[in-house]
């Protein structure tokens, strides 16, 4: 089976507005192309589709090329690219599928996303229930565009370009820390290090045996059965970002939780580039420990010979209810 039912939808970091002004996915037996979404201000998240057009045939031929022109607002600049895509990486995911949990069957891929970023950055997710896999990461060129023929705003394009900025970001906070700290050119591509980790829970009961959501800084997203099986604990995973998962309270009265985590970036990607010197193979831990009568939770970064315990963690914990989850 070459065919499959999917559409295409764009991507763009938060904090970062971008503009994809064309784009089209070529099919592999060069029978025609779907477009990618533009014309929109994008600034939605690394690896979140925004738009979704039903467009087309239902069954249609997989890509092999991605053809993209973007504006980097942030930047005032144009981008564009032409790039070959791995059609045998994206047709074996697609055909291989995936098993989703919510489902409860096996599934597929049902999106194709397109990432642009500052500095020309591209990148290309497959995107399905439970589970988001990068299949490309390009670098676009530096173009000039008539302004023109980029919007019919009569006012000047410093103003227009500002106006987007300010209307994107929101809060004179975000605004004033980009002024300050300006453009973080190759964060995207830094994302996409893999690391040798694995999650391991210590006086800790996951209540279905499973991270229900991991995401990750390169845009990636999956579930994780636990305890892991070995292709699972052999492979290697970016850094993560978010997860969820839900803990089976030990004590005869006490609640099971919810468990909903975010990560600070600065201080989980410093942990992860200290400690996995000499590729490593790390712990991401997370622990409960009795402290004065009181469950304690805590989350670490480990090997067999060091630690980094993490102070800037985000914690939101839910009530789990008797018929379902809240």
């Amino acid at each position: 089976m070459t065919k499959f039912e999917w559409q295409a939808t764009e991507s763009a970091p938060k904090n970062y507005p971008m503009e994809i002004t064309s784009g089209s996915l070529v099919y592999h037996d060069g029978s025609g192309s779907l477009y990618v979404p533009n014309g929109a201000t994008l600034h939605n998240g690394w690896g979140k589709g925004r738009s979704s057009h039903v467009v087309g045939e239902d069954f249609k031929p997989l890509p092999n090329r991605l053809r993209i022109r973007f504006f980097s607002y942030t930047e005032d600049q144009f981008y564009e690219g032409d790039f070959a895509l791995p059609y045998e990486k994206i047709l074996a995911l697609f055909q291989a599928g995936f098993y989703s949990p919510n489902q409860e069957k096996q599934t597929t891929y049902g999106k194709i996303v397109v990432g642009v970023a500052p500095g020309g950055a591209v990148s290309v997710w497959l995107w399905g229930y439970e589970k988001i896999t990068e299949v490309f990461f390009g670098q676009a060129e530096k173009v000039d565009v008539e302004w023109s023929h980029f919007t019919s705003y009569s006012g000047s394009r410093e103003k227009y370009v500002r106006l987007e900025i300010e209307e994107s970001l929101k809060t004179p906070e975000l605004i004033e820390a980009l002024h300050k700290d300006g453009i973080p050119f190759g964060r995207w591509a830094a994302y996409r290090t893999r690391y040798n980790w694995q999650p391991l829970f210590t006086n800790f009961a996951l209540l279905d045996q499973r991270i229900t959501i991991i995401n990750y800084y390169n845009g990636e997203q999956d579930y994780i059965n636990y305890p892991l099986e070995k292709a699972v604990a052999a492979s290697t995973r970016a850094i993560p970002k978010f997860l969820r998962l839900y803990w089976e309270n030990p004590e005869p009265e006490g609640k099971d939780r919810s468990l909903s985590i975010t990560f600070d970036e600065a201080e989980i990607t410093q942990s992860f580039q200290t400690l996995s010197q000499g590729n490593r193979p790390l712990q991401l831990e997370f622990r409960i420990e009795k402290i004065d009568g009181k469950n304690d939770f805590s989350i670490r970064l480990r090997h067999e010979k060091e630690e980094i315990i993490f102070e800037k963690v985000h914690l939101k914990t839910y009530g789990v209810r008797d018929t379902g989850r809240d």
